[in-house]
């Protein structure tokens, strides 16, 4: 989760935080401890040291406003793994790394069977919030959604209470849809840019008419309605709150939902303004 060294595109050096490295691999190294004490301890200690690293990344560490990095990814697609830290991005990456110690605290006397995945998941979902809020490639941004939202349908529906299937089906069938609509939007925007790319950038240079923008619009909002959520894509929000565990709850209500609100004003207000 350590700061490196990328070019800002104007021929400089400037730091380049990577925020979901940390917790991703946590995460997936959690899978492997068998003992509870100790998978619940690593668990914070990773949320401890995501902190420390968002805090030194945003103070001593912060030589540039805008602090981005970009390597190849998926080059037959082109599409890279671009990240950018922004305004909006350093106070949603803090959030969120401010969060996970105190969700993981306040529940610290919780029990659950197989600790070690319940851990790993939650782990997991930061490392997907933590992309989303820097990703600056359309692709990359979608990636790191899903795997934001894959681990929250396991943890509600393994470890959530008495109707936790029915609930996490109907929350299943919402997202999904909200990410299917989404990555249709997606694909059709970047093949009217040119070169084909998924840059934010070159979403951004896009010039749609008016009634192009009206139906691709919706292809987004009802994403980040669902997520954010608000009338009438909201329906899966109280059942979902009350059947998940404490921890699961605290994330999707205190952090989860911001992904909704940073999509509505980074991707679509400047990409589709007349809609």
């Amino acid at each position: 989760a350590q700061p490196r060294r990328a070019h800002d595109g104007r021929g400089n050096r400037a730091r380049a935080p990577s925020p979901a490295r940390g917790p991703l691999l946590a995460g997936l190294g959690t899978f492997l401890i068998k003992n509870v004490k100790i998978a619940r301890s690593w668990a914070l200690f990773s949320a401890i040291a995501t902190l420390a690293v968002s805090v030194l990344g945003l103070t001593v560490l912060n030589e540039e406003k805008h602090l981005q990095h970009n390597s190849e990814w998926l080059t037959a697609l082109n599409s890279s793994f671009s990240l950018k830290l922004d305004g909006m991005g350093q106070l949603l990456c803090l959030l969120n790394a401010v969060a996970y110690p105190l969700v993981i605290l306040s529940t610290w006397n919780n029990s659950y069977k197989k600790a070690q995945n319940f851990f790993a998941l939650m782990l997991l979902a930061q490392a997907g919030m933590m992309g989303v809020f820097v990703a600056s490639d359309a692709l990359l941004f979608y990636f790191f959604w899903e795997l934001a939202l894959i681990p929250m349908y396991f943890l509600c529906s393994q470890w959530g209470g008495e109707k936790r299937i029915p609930v996490t089906f109907k929350f299943f069938i919402y997202t999904f849809i909200g990410s299917l609509l989404m990555l249709i939007g997606i694909i059709w925007l970047q093949s009217k840019t040119p070169g084909q790319s998924f840059s934010l950038q070159a979403f951004y240079a896009l010039n749609l008419p008016a009634g192009k923008q009206q139906w691709v619009f919706w292809l987004f909002f009802i994403a980040f309605a669902i997520k954010m959520p608000v009338f009438p894509f909201h329906t899966w929000q109280p059942d979902t709150y009350e059947q998940s565990p404490t921890a699961n709850t605290m994330v999707l209500s205190g952090v989860m939902v911001k992904m909704g609100v940073l999509g509505l004003i980074r991707w679509l207000l400047p990409v589709l303004q007349i809609a």
